[in-house]
């Protein structure tokens, strides 16, 4: 029975330190064209993960509509987001980088990877609604979710016209990143 709550607790233990969720909430009228990374803030900033190849959600794509960008995780992203990632780069420090597949084993809800990695970055550039075009606004940045991996950019960025903006934070454990 103490065998049985001790690998109950370790298996309670690594989901609650898991990177947790993302959603990404697109309420702009311009389509995202985007990056999104997770890394290890407290230990020398690896292991990093953050998608290969451009993830996009289109224009008004978000949870009051149902199209919002989900993932749970690195693995099950693929069979349940309405914008998969066929593949994770992940580094391991600063001189191995390796593309993993979404179902490498190394990705796994309950791995290393996934247990010491928490969502904290984006880098987007907004197109026209439809098409590649990049918009008229200069709706395009990189943000992040302050951090010892990520310090100088803002978690919060307004076009020079202001009429669009963009925030990311995290509440419990889903990270937000909000665009209007």
């Amino acid at each position: 029975m103490k065998k049985i709550l001790a690998i109950l607790g370790t298996v309670v233990a690594s989901f609650a330190y898991s990177q947790g969720t993302i959603i990404v909430n697109n309420y702009s009228k311009f389509d995202f064209y985007g990056f999104l990374m997770a890394t290890n803030s407290t230990s020398g900033c690896y292991p990093r993960v953050g998608n290969d190849g451009v993830i996009v959600v289109p224009a008004e794509s978000h949870m009051g509509n149902g199209l919002e960008l989900m993932y749970k995780d690195y693995m099950g992203q693929f069979s349940s987001s309405l914008y998969p990632t066929a593949n994770w780069v992940v580094t391991l420090n600063p001189t191995s980088s390796s593309i993993m597949a979404w179902n490498n084993v190394n990705l796994s809800p309950g791995g290393t990877i996934a247990t010491t990695t928490k969502w904290y970055a984006t880098k987007f550039d907004m197109m026209d609604a439809g098409t590649t075009n990049s918009n008229t606004e200069n709706f395009r940045a990189n943000m992040n979710i302050a951090n010892a991996c990520g310090a100088g950019i803002n978690d919060y960025f307004v076009t020079p016209s202001g009429n669009n903006s963009a925030e990311m934070f995290t509440i419990s454990n889903i990270t937000y990143l909000q665009l209007y």
